[in-house]
């Protein structure tokens, strides 16, 4: 019996679709731009930061500023004072979700340790120390915590908590679905497949 390829490629996909289950969210490494210089400070109401509502304050788009966590751009979530960003993206009810990002901090100035506020409903606390940081070896980590949504809408919310304009440095953030047990089943079950359709294609074609 020979099979298609592309009936082997479809139950490949059907596999690992359940693990590629990430959320409706814009610009998490704030790459959308083409400004060009060092940084750029943007006010609250500003549409400037691609995907991102600035709620309060002002926040510094980095671009060659300080070493990135991937990419060409970050943020300093302090511009000419403590900022607040949030972005809103489309959930399901009842599914548990993973925010992820990279964290670092601003080491210009004297106040070593970084604050910021993340989160939905609750707001959990992350900081940052910066001694012995440089602009050229900025020491980004990954931080992530989990939720489950409660509304088809969720909204994501980073605070700086600096009283400064020397603040938390972000990038690369994301949300994606935590497949439950099921979907590894599935998983599994999808990968068996796949075993036996090689197998079978391979026996074919001698």
């Amino acid at each position: 019996m020979k099979l298609s390829k592309t009936l082997l490629t479809g139950a490949v996909l059907a596999a690992l679709s359940p693990f590629t289950m990430a959320a409706s969210f814009t610009n998490g490494g704030f790459e959308s731009s083409t400004f060009s210089g060092s940084f750029a400070t943007y006010s609250a109401g500003s549409l400037d930061l691609t995907g991102w509502t600035i709620e309060e304050g002002s926040v510094d788009l980095i671009n060659n500023y300080w070493q990135p966590s991937s990419g060409d751009y970050s943020l300093d979530l302090s511009g000419n004072g403590d900022g607040v960003i949030s972005q809103a993206f489309d959930t399901v009810v009842g599914t548990t979700y993973t925010v992820s990002f990279d964290m670092a901090g601003n080491p210009d100035d004297s106040d070593k340790v970084k604050t910021v506020q993340v989160g939905l409903s609750q707001q959990p606390l992350y900081t940052f120390n910066t001694t012995g940081r440089t602009r050229t070896d900025m020491g980004w980590v990954t931080q992530s915590f989990t939720f489950t949504a409660v509304a088809t809408s969720s909204t994501l919310h980073f605070a700086s908590v600096q009283d400064s304009a020397y603040g938390v440095a972000l990038d690369n953030i994301s949300v994606t679905a935590v497949p439950e047990p099921e979907t590894y089943a599935m998983l599994l079950a999808g990968l068996g497949l796949i075993g036996t359709l090689a197998r079978r294609r391979k026996s074919s074609s001698k």
